[in-house]
């Protein structure tokens, strides 16, 4: 997807989108953070980068410098599978001897706003590693709300470069709205005066209505599950939910976790009648909240994890006194659903 973004300087620097030629600049930007344990590997291949950014799934801004090396990097970037005017922010680096100067806030300007545009972004979703707080507040800078923890969803090895973390690391998830899209949600009981805050806080469209309807008759549970082997992450988008849902969500987790998943994920739609039925048979596998994730199918998504191993929530950093708050309805609820 051919776009033109003018670049932007800032002060010495100067912002822009990556070109082809830089995407073995970008690597070894890959390679000085992470070392070799970046969970997707493909991210260490030059060809798949630019391949990524002309089919409009990834697109990088990079900071350069007066000879045009680059000196940090921010993407934006969406699955195939997803609502396409949503796009994540993230994968954020830069190298440690050009740290403090601010290439974290304006790279994410630079995506939020100019690129965004370009591309036609609708909504953004996001994610803040808790090893340290420096994201969550670059996130926050340009306008983000915070709507949920992803526990444990990086391996440790990522970090083994830096030595930046003990084990795996959370997320705190974010959005920010470009375009809204009024909606009629139907949100789960143990979830709902949560998620009504989330929306507040927010000042989103929302209609909200009980959920009433049972799982369908008839009809076959549709899903596309993702599993990121190095990550040990499994990730389900859930499109339809049948009377067989229980059974073919206890498949996957059996196959999975004997492939090696860690953490497993469910996005499951919010825009269905049947949303708590859904929620009660995911909460008796001993899946609990993780985020709301607006227009993940269009139509907004409840995003709910499980864990294979305990978490060492001391070892978490927040910024903000509402992801702390979500931290301890998480901690609640995983121990509700495990109980």
């Amino acid at each position: 997807m051919a776009i033109s973004v003018p670049e932007q300087q800032f002060g010495e620097y100067r912002i822009r989108l990556m070109r082809d030629s830089e995407a073995p600049a970008v690597v070894d930007l890959y390679r000085a953070v992470y070392g070799d344990h970046f969970p997707i590997k493909e991210m260490y291949d030059p060809e798949f980068i630019v391949q990524q950014q002309e089919a409009g799934l990834m697109y990088r801004v990079v900071a350069v410098d007066a000879a045009d090396k680059v000196l940090a990097h921010h993407a934006m970037f969406r699955l195939a599978e997803t609502f396409p005017g949503l796009y994540e922010g993230g994968q954020g680096m830069v190298y440690p001897e050009q740290r403090g100067k601010g290439f974290s806030n304006v790279l994410q300007e630079y995506i939020g706003r100019p690129l965004a545009a370009a591309v036609g972004v609708e909504e953004f979703w996001g994610e803040s590693v808790t090893n340290h707080v420096m994201m969550q507040k670059a996130a926050l800078y340009v306008g983000v709300k915070e709507s949920g923890i992803e526990l444990e969803v990086m391996p440790a090895a990522s970090y083994a470069a830096e030595k930046s973390a003990p084990g795996r690391v959370g997320a705190v998830v974010c959005y920010m709205v470009r375009k809204e899209k009024p909606q009629t949600v139907f949100l789960p009981a143990p979830y709902a005066e949560l998620a009504k805050q989330i929306y507040a806080g927010g000042k989103r469209e929302r209609t909200f209505v009980p959920p009433t309807g049972p799982l369908p008759a008839g009809t076959k549970s549709r899903y596309v599950d993702t599993f990121i082997a190095p990550a040990g992450l499994l990730r389900i988008s859930l499109f339809d939910a049948g009377q067989d849902m229980a059974e073919v969500l206890a498949g996957l987790v059996k196959k999975h976790t004997a492939a090696g998943a860690e953490v497993l994920q469910v996005f499951l739609p919010l825009d269905k009648p049947w949303s708590e039925a859904a929620t009660e048979v995911l909460n008796r596998q001993g899946f609990f909240f993780a985020a709301l994730v607006p227009r993940w199918f269009d139509g907004d998504a409840l995003l709910l994890q499980k864990l294979v191993h305990p978490t060492n929530y001391d070892e978490m950093k927040l910024h903000t006194d509402f992801a702390k708050e979500i931290l301890q309805f998480i901690v609640k609820d995983r121990a509700r659903v495990e109980d």
